[in-house]
C-alpha cells in the first residue's frame, strides 16, 4: 500500500482526490487549515523531518484570484506587490519547499506530481473573463512548470517529478461564463475532478517508471486549435 502526501488537501480538488486515494492508499492530508503553512521554510522542513515515510506527493496548494485574493490587504484595493507576493509565496515558494524536503527527508519517495494550470502554457482568453486574469497568477503557473523540470533533472534517477497542467474545474461559476468558455473546449465541457483519478493513479504507483520532467495537459483539447 502507496503513502501520499495530499498538500491543499482542503480544497475542491483535494477533498475529491483524497478521498479517492484513500480507498487503495494511505493518504496524509496537509493544508494550511491544519496550522501548517506552506510558505514558510521552518513549517515545511519540520513538518518533513517528523513524517518522512512517504511514498508519492501531490502538491494541490495554490493561489487563484477567487481563494483569499481580498483577505491579503487592508486598503481598498490590492497593490501589485501584494498580488505578487500572494501568487508566488503561495504558488511557487511553497511548490518549491514541499519538493525540496520531500526528496531530502523521503528516502522511500518515488514520485511527485505538481499541479500548475493550462495557463502554464498559454496566455488566458481575456475576453471570456470579468475581470482580466492576474498576470501573477499566470507566471506564478508557468514557474512551477520550471520547478518540475528542475526537480526532475537533479533529481530523476531517483525519484520522478511531473506537473499536471489542467483547465478549470466545473464549480459555481455562472452559466454565461462557462458558455463562453467551452466554445474554445473540443470537449464541449468543463473540466470535472473525477477526470483526474486516472492519471493521478498512474503517478501515484510503480506503473509509471519512466516519465518525469514532463507537463500533462489536461483541458479537453483547450489548446489544441
Amino acid at each position: 500500500m502507496n503513502k501520499i502526501l495530499i498538500t491543499g488537501s482542503e480544497g475542491l480538488i483535494g477533498k475529491k482526490i483524497s478521498n479517492f486515494l484513500k480507498k487503495k492508499n494511505r493518504v496524509s492530508l496537509l493544508d494550511i487549515k491544519k496550522n501548517i503553512n506552506l510558505c514558510d521554510e521552518n513549517d515545511v522542513k519540520n513538518y518533513f523531518k517528523k513524517h518522512n515515510n512517504f511514498n508519492y506527493l501531490i502538491n494541490l496548494h495554490g493561489a487563484n484570484e477567487h481563494i483569499g485574493i481580498k483577505k491579503i490587504s487592508s486598503k481598498n484595493h490590492v497593490t501589485d506587490k501584494e498580488h505578487f507576493d500572494h501568487f508566488f509565496y503561495n504558488n511557487v515558494f511553497s511548490t518549491y519547499l514541499t519538493n525540496k524536503y520531500f526528496i531530502k527527508y523521503c528516502k522511500n519517495g518515488r514520485g511527485i506530481l505538481n499541479f500548475s494550470s493550462i495557463y502554464s502554457l498559454v496566455s488566458p482568453k481575456h475576453n471570456i473573463y470579468k475581470n482580466p486574469k492576474s498576470i501573477f497568477y499566470v507566471s506564478s503557473k508557468f514557474a512551477v512548470n520550471g520547478i518540475t523540470k528542475y526537480f526532475a533533472t537533479m533529481y530523476g534517477r531517483k525519484i520522478n517529478v511531473n506537473t499536471i497542467a489542467n483547465h478549470g474545474i466545473e464549480w459555481k461559476q455562472p452559466s454565461n461564463f462557462k458558455n463562453k468558455l467551452i466554445k474554445h473546449i473540443p470537449k464541449n465541457r468543463m473540466m470535472n475532478v473525477e477526470d483526474l483519478y486516472g492519471i493521478i493513479e498512474l503517478f501515484c504507483s510503480e506503473k509509471n517508471k519512466y516519465i518525469n520532467g514532463s507537463t500533462i495537459v489536461m483541458d479537453g483539447g483547450y489548446t489544441a486549435w
